[in-house]
């Protein structure tokens, strides 16, 4: 589904250029979970975002399905996220503001009637274990547990293809971690695609291929 070859990020400041990520090849079928663990900084973030095509790679390819993302138009590429990644972050991104349901609506709100979206976000949100009386209920009412489950809600509301997971668990106790695992888990066993980066080793017991990034590179962790 998504290939990554010999893929490399490099930055340039007033100090000259940072190289981030270096040389990075990895295949990623449908249905896999993979979790890329490091520490902060070690640029995780930065190599799912040019996963997930909002950040082209200094040098190499990445491609889904056998299409070089970064060859496409930028309009093309805004379509490959809307219609085939679901992106979780770490810090929720739960606009304030909106009530539940409307943050969960929130990617498809300009591709689809409201009167189809309202029982589509009704009914992922029950898939995540987040109780009806909560969907008119605003973000700072919630638990960040509350708070994660609405966020990955959010980043499945159009069905992607692979759901991109930005250190998800960052913000949780160890119950509720262990209750995002088991979640993700369910997905993944109905065909879900994962890629989580994560500081936590503890975090990757359900993945199938687990990797550490260190001196700019993915190693596997036998």
């Amino acid at each position: 589904m998504i290939k990554i070859h010999n893929l490399s990020k490099s930055f340039t400041n007033s100090s000259g250029q940072i190289d981030i990520l270096h040389n990075i090849s990895l295949t990623i079928q449908k249905g896999q979970w993979h979790t890329i663990i490091g520490p902060s900084g070690t640029g995780k973030s930065t190599f799912l975002s040019c996963i997930a095509g909002l950040l082209p790679p200094t040098t190499g390819d990445v491609l889904y399905n056998d299409i070089h993302i970064y060859q496409l138009s930028e309009k093309a590429r805004r379509n490959y996220r809307s219609k085939h990644v679901g992106f979780v972050f770490q810090n929720f991104k739960l606009l304030p503001n909106y009530s539940v349901l409307d943050n969960v609506m929130l990617p498809l709100i300009f591709d689809e009637p409201k009167k189809i979206l309202y029982p589509k976000a009704e009914l992922i949100l029950e898939q995540v274990g987040i109780h009806p009386k909560l969907f008119e209920r605003f973000p700072a009412e919630l638990s960040n547990g509350e708070k994660q489950r609405i966020a990955i809600a959010r980043a499945l509301i159009n069905n992607p293809d692979v759901l991109i997971c930005d250190e998800p668990a960052n913000n949780l106790d160890n119950d509720a971690t262990n209750s995002l695992l088991r979640l993700l888990a369910q997905f993944q066993a109905n065909g879900q695609t994962i890629i989580n980066v994560t500081r936590d080793e503890a975090t990757s017991k359900y993945a199938d291929y687990v990797y550490k990034l260190k001196n700019k590179q993915l190693v596997a962790d036998f």
